[in-house]
């Protein structure tokens, strides 16, 4: 049985998934951020060296505003104690470094697509790799601005709910500290 569109399937049936132009999950910067967020959150939480964590996000690790958000946040945790929630204060912290993260991977991104269409068009107008190559050198890109999410929605996706395999504490997992009676 064939429907309106030509394809099998039930007629009256809807299509699975999301809707036509609605945008993607990694479309969404907020929800990229919320997730670079969470790992942010997880890195915390398993006491990783300040270090390492400079590593993974080499970008922040250049920034002095940054990198004092960084030593702050990692400085705040009590070592030798076992930590199963991030202090609201850090967390909002995190965020506004996954925020930042995610806005210069996406400003980064969107220059090596203008370079690479320029050097498409540069490439169809017949010039050579080496001409190609001394032309891109001479240029100057423009500026670019992007949009960072806003920091509330972020943090609201970031508190929704701890992924599988946390080392956040699940709310079900909490232990009620009253007395026995």
């Amino acid at each position: 049985m064939r429907n309106r569109s030509g394809r099998r399937g039930s007629p009256t049936r809807a299509r699975a998934g999301r809707p036509f132009g609605a945008p993607s999950w990694s479309g969404n910067l907020a929800n990229v951020a919320a997730h670079h967020a969470k790992v942010l959150l997880e890195l915390w939480l398993a006491e990783v060296p300040v270090l390492e964590f400079q590593v993974l996000f080499r970008q922040l690790a250049l920034s002095p505003e940054h990198q004092a958000i960084i030593e702050e946040c990692w400085r705040a945790r009590d070592r030798g104690r076992r930590r199963h929630t991030v202090p609201p204060k850090i967390k909002r912290k995190l965020c506004q470094l996954a925020i930042a993260h995610v806005t210069e991977l996406r400003r980064q991104t969107i220059l090596h697509q203008c370079n690479q269409k320029i050097e498409r068009d540069l490439q169809r107008q017949g010039y050579s790799d080496g001409q190609i190559a001394a032309i891109m050198s001479r240029r100057v890109p423009d500026p670019l601005h992007v949009e960072p999410p806003d920091s509330e929605k972020v943090l609201e996706i970031v508190n929704r709910r701890a992924p599988p395999g946390t080392l956040r504490r699940q709310a079900k997992d909490r232990v009620s500290h009253t007395l026995p009676t």
